[in-house]
C-alpha cells in the first residue's frame, strides 16, 4: 500500500476491505477507531455500530464525524417527520441526527462520552458543510453470574 511505502514500520498491519466486515473479523481485538468522513457514506448505521461493538475491546473507543443538516432542514425535518434518522444529500452522502447516533450507541453498549457539533467543518462548492463529531467508549461486558 501507498502508505506503508511512504512510512515504513509506522502501521503493525494494513488492511484493505469493507469496514463492518474488517471490524467484526477483529472481534474484542481494538483499542481505538477514528474515521473522518468515512460514516457519512453509510445511511443506516445499524450494522456499523453493531461491527464496531464487536470490534472494539470493552473500554475501547470510537471516535468519528458525521455530517449534519442545515439548522433550517433540521427544523423542517423535525416539523415533518419528528423521527428522522439521516437525510441523503444532494452530494451522495448523508447527514445524520444527533439523537439517532446517541441511540445507536445506547443500543450497542457505548456511551457517548463527548460529542460537539462543528460549523462549516468542510467546503463543498464554495458553501459550508456543518457536521459533528462523536466518542464513544464500549462500556465493560458483565457476565450476568457477577450481577
Amino acid at each position: 500500500m501507498e502508505a506503508e511505502k511512504k512510512r515504513p514500520h509506522l502501521y503493525n498491519e494494513t488492511i484493505v476491505g469493507d469496514i463492518s466486515q474488517v471490524f467484526s473479523q477483529r472481534a474484542n481485538a481494538i483499542d481505538l477507531i477514528i474515521a473522518a468522513d468515512s460514516y457519512i457514506y453509510f445511511g443506516d448505521l445499524e450494522q456499523l455500530f453493531a461491527a464496531m461493538k464487536k470490534g472494539l475491546v470493552d473500554g475501547g473507543y470510537v471516535a468519528f464525524t458525521l455530517e449534519n443538516v442545515e439548522k433550517e432542514d433540521q427544523q423542517l425535518l423535525d416539523k415533518t417527520k419528528p423521527d428522522w434518522r439521516w437525510k441523503l444529500t444532494a452530494s451522495g452522502r448523508f447527514a445524520h441526527r444527533r439523537k439517532y447516533v446517541e441511540e445507536m450507541g445506547f443500543q450497542h453498549n457505548m456511551e457517548m462520552v463527548h460529542y460537539h457539533s462543528i460549523k462549516s467543518f468542510r467546503s463543498e462548492n464554495g458553501k459550508g458543510v456543518d457536521g459533528h463529531i462523536f466518542i464513544f467508549q464500549k462500556k465493560q461486558a458483565y457476565d450476568k453470574q457477577e450481577l
